[in-house]
């Protein structure tokens, strides 16, 4: 039997991914996957889901802007 994370634990996963830019692309995909979207609310979450975004996001232009 397969143990899923809770929403809010999948939102914070898909924002350190790198395949999401956007607080609505975290919540589309964790409608996909099944999920409910109703906790993913509010402006601190919004906050620190953005933040992990950005830094995913800046460490996904290092590994590819390094000379060869």
């Amino acid at each position: 039997m397969e143990i899923r994370v809770s929403q809010l634990e999948r939102a914070f996963e898909l924002a350190r991914s790198g395949r999401c830019t956007t607080v609505a692309d975290i919540k589309r995909k964790l409608r996909e996957e099944g999920y409910q979207d109703d906790q993913v609310e509010g402006p601190l979450l919004f906050g620190q889901l953005n933040s992990l975004m950005k830094k995913s996001a800046s460490n996904a232009d290092r590994s590819t802007s390094r000379p060869d």
